[in-house]
């Protein structure tokens, strides 16, 4: 019935590295940092800007580039924010026309919302258990909360600005999982949905 999964996910709810099992699961492919590489090649943009950029919406990257310029084979004024997410759309795009592909985040839900073969799940979890796993993942930050509140803004503030959605509505998702049931059981309940 499915053959793309789309996940959007709280930072650090283990949404990434459900879909990773997922796509183990299936023999599928898992498209998540992928994204970044491939939307570099599409929108003629370095890497590394596009990876600092990573899901967080054009009055962002202004900001936070400012600084960058320096490093940038283009000055921040010239480069076109809107071509990165273009890029990534198209990205995605592909992706789902490929299919067998378990794609992480990047606004996937909205961009492929009208397509039928496409199932999109959300991952969430209680603040509390994303704070522990966070400790793993960023063992030097000091205000852990601070980080998932950023992170998850700069989530909302891409969907909103790209696709003037609001990414925890629930009618953007098929399914909306806690990740408190377990990572493994996660994904096998999500790669079930899938047929």
């Amino acid at each position: 019935m499915f053959n793309v999964l789309t996940i959007a996910r709280e930072y650090g709810s283990g949404g990434a590295d459900i879909g990773r099992r997922i796509a183990e699961l299936l023999g599928w492919e898992f498209l998540d940092k992928q994204i970044i590489e491939r939307a570099a090649v599409a929108g003629q943009v370095r890497c590394d800007w596009i990876e600092a950029a990573d899901e967080k919406s054009r009055s962002w990257w202004k900001n936070a580039l400012q600084g960058f310029e320096m490093s940038l084979t283009v000055p921040v004024s010239s480069l076109d924010y809107d071509k990165v997410q273009q890029a990534t759309a198209r990205v995605i795009h592909e992706a789902a026309r490929v299919g067998n592909c378990v794609v992480i985040g990047r606004g996937s839900q909205c961009v492929l919302r009208h397509s039928p073969h496409v199932l999109h799940a959300l991952v969430y979890a209680p603040l509390a258990e994303r704070v522990e796993r966070m400790k793993l993942r960023h063992p030097r930050e000091h205000d852990l909360r601070a980080l998932l509140q950023r992170m998850d803004s700069d989530r909302a503030h891409y969907t909103q600005h790209y696709f003037g959605s609001d990414w925890l509505d629930r009618r953007l998702y098929h399914l909306c999982v806690n990740s408190t049931l377990g990572l493994t059981t996660c994904a096998e309940l999500i790669a079930k949905s899938l047929h």
